[in-house]
């Protein structure tokens, strides 16, 4: 299989893990925070985003350089810790303790933290390499910034895999995934 196959399908994977996480908003809009059916959409989506998100870099990796190696590299941690933490829950089922622990907060504060720092730093070294349309970058600083707004962040979050994902796929990119070739 030739490298330009393999990322196409990682930027599917991408469009797919975008949905999966959008998937939580409506869920958690209808059921409440931290429901069943949310954590589900969103243990789902952060496995497929894990792997998706690599596509997100190999079409860019020439113009990223070390830079968008570490923010990838930061987004798929955090996205690994983030579903250790769902699948805890789902383990635990209604034994979840109300005080978890120094160890248990720690590890999803560096998560999430994790998770947006990577964020951060591909926002600016996609907006530098030039590969992506403009309008990525502002999906994903959009996402950072309604991370407030609680059950909606997970939708922008999805916005900006689906933005992605569908431009590899269809291979709508500046350099035409060359970069993984």
């Amino acid at each position: 299989m030739e490298w330009k196959t393999v990322v196409k399908w990682l930027g599917m994977i991408c469009l797919l893990a975008g949905l999966t996480r959008m998937g939580m908003t409506p869920s958690a809009l209808i059921w409440g925070s931290d429901s069943p059916q949310e954590l589900t959409f969103g243990f789902i989506a952060c496995v497929l985003m894990s792997a998706g998100t690599i596509g997100t870099y190999l079409v860019q990796s020439r113009e990223t350089g070390i830079a968008g190696f570490l923010a990838t590299l930061l987004i798929i941690i955090g996205n690994i810790i983030i579903t250790s933490m769902v699948w805890s829950v789902f383990a635990l089922g209604s034994n979840v303790p109300d005080n978890p622990g120094v160890f248990v907060v720690v590890t999803r504060m560096i998560g999430m933290v994790g998770t947006m720092l990577g964020t951060l730093l591909f926002a600016i070294v996609t907006f530098r390499a030039r590969v992506y349309p403009r309008w990525i970058v502002v999906l994903q600083v959009l996402m950072m910034c309604t991370i407030v707004l609680d059950e909606w962040f997970a939708f922008f979050w999805g916005l900006s895999y689906i933005g992605m994902g569908y431009l590899i796929w269809s291979g709508k990119l500046k350099n035409k995934i060359t970069a993984a070739s």
